[in-house]
């Protein structure tokens, strides 16, 4: 039985790509990143989307609840554990503000906390048996390399998510109209490389 339905692809698939959207806007360069991943990715995946901005997770306080159980004291993201510890993939998908991830999806990640506890405070290796692959699509509206200042913030979470990073993929300068299309064929080829 499957823990989270699927948005396309099989009902209950063999391989589940679990996408992390960080983006409030439907339409706009992230929305065209996605879509040009999803273009891709083989039918006989899975996918399940969890909109960060609608998804409003309540941030980590650091309460050690984790310290002592497998779990997390928040109860409002119990369908989003579920899905990222039966995922084959993780894609984190989200413009760049301030260098950084927008509020909800870095609230997200910092509830993956119950992992790090799991791995470094009870000893449990690895804290999420199922590898993953992970892929970040960033859109930044300034010309600079903040997608590596997320991809920097990224990495030590996949790392107790048993999640290993594909090749970024970086949209910069989006607010200045820059030509999206090298960053979609990107996008695309991320899709493409999903394992079968």
């Amino acid at each position: 039985m499957c823990a989270i339905s699927a948005t396309n692809g099989p009902s209950c698939p063999e391989k589940r790509l679990l996408i992390l959207y960080g983006s409030p806007r439907r339409d706009g360069p992230t929305s065209r990143l996605l879509a040009a991943f999803l273009e891709e990715v083989p039918a006989e995946w899975g996918v399940a989307r969890l909109d960060a901005f609608a998804l409003s997770p309540l941030p980590c306080d650091d309460c050690r609840y984790c310290y002592r159980v497998d779990g997390c004291s928040k109860p409002d993201l119990k369908e989003f554990y579920t899905a990222l510890e039966e995922a084959d993939a993780l894609a984190f998908v989200t413009p760049v503000y301030n260098r950084s991830f927008p509020a909800p999806l870095k609230a997200l990640l910092d509830r993956t906390q119950r992992y790090w506890a799991a791995r470094f405070i009870r000893g449990i290796r690895p804290p999420i048996t199922r590898p993953k692959q992970a892929f970040l699509l960033t859109a930044a509206g300034s010309g600079g390399d903040d997608a590596a200042c997320v991809e920097q913030q990224l990495r030590p979470a996949l790392t107790v998510l048993n999640a290993r990073l594909q090749p970024p993929v970086a949209l910069s300068g989006a607010d200045q109209g820059t030509e999206e299309n090298a960053a979609l064929e990107a996008a695309r080829a991320a899709g493409r490389s999903l394992l079968a």
